[in-house]
């Protein structure tokens, strides 16, 4: 043990070279190198300055065992440079909290993407798992995806997902989900390389389109408009064209 003052009051902070007592949680994102030879070159400067966040839980094995919640670079680098590992426990109540504990911890370092939550939590949750299983299938943004397998009725779902997704909440309640979201894909097979801006202006008026969808016939609308849309610079207007010229909205 060492001891660290803090104000008023002494913190044990338990340190170890057993390296091998820690233990890769399967929905952490793998560590990087360039990361680690970073904190490696900072260490050598400055000292060892924090410590690895564990839990010990029983979820993965059945017994309980020391997982690292936040330090996995840390952690290397200590093992690289054969120096002591500092490390502290935190209460963890289920998979949900520890992925939620997770994000929280790791965004002190480097913020977690959307990709990030979906992978974390497809470990507990089959909704997540269909998700990421259609990020891999198609090439289009998780929060795209999202706004379609969420409830398949308004763009304005792309915003509720991304929170819903972080908070491990996110349910895939359109039962079309999996025909839209290749169907949309297709499009932009067809399309080509668009901006952003682009591809959510035709997202919002393929979800509103898609009770009465034809795939083929809007294909052609396509390929019949594919100059005029490969230059579309203003979002209002580009959306009353898309409704009338692709999707024969209006």
């Amino acid at each position: 043990m060492i001891m660290k003052e803090n104000k008023n009051d002494f913190i044990k902070i338990p340190i170890t070279t057993n390296y091998n007592m820690f233990n890769r949680l399967p929905m952490q994102r793998p560590t990087l190198s360039k990361h680690t030879q970073e904190l490696v070159e900072s260490i050598r400067y400055s000292g060892l300055t924090r410590q690895v966040i564990c839990c010990k839980v029983d979820f993965f094995t059945g017994s309980k065992l020391t997982y690292v919640i936040d330090g996995d670079h840390l952690l290397e680098c200590c093992r690289r440079e054969q120096i002591p590992v500092r490390y502290e426990y935190i209460e963890v109540v289920d998979k949900d909290d520890l992925i939620k504990k997770m994000a929280y911890y790791n965004n002190s370092s480097k913020s977690w993407q959307l990709k990030d939550y979906i992978h974390a939590f497809s470990f507990c949750n089959p909704d997540y798992v269909t998700l990421s299983m259609y990020m891999g299938l198609y090439n289009l943004e998780s929060l795209m995806i999202a706004a379609i397998c969420n409830n398949g009725s308004s763009y304005n779902s792309v915003f509720a997902a991304s929170t819903k997704i972080k908070n491990g909440e996110f349910q895939i309640t359109n039962p079309k989900a999996a025909e839209m979201c290749k169907a949309f894909s297709d499009l932009f097979i067809k399309i080509g390389v668009a901006d952003r801006w682009v591809k959510k202006q035709f997202l919002s008026v393929f979800i509103q389109a898609y009770a009465t969808y034809d795939h083929k016939r809007t294909l052609a609308n396509i390929e019949e408009h594919i100059k005029t849309i490969k230059v579309m610079s203003d979002p209002s207007s580009a959306n009353e064209f898309i409704q009338k010229n692709v999707f024969n909205l209006i």
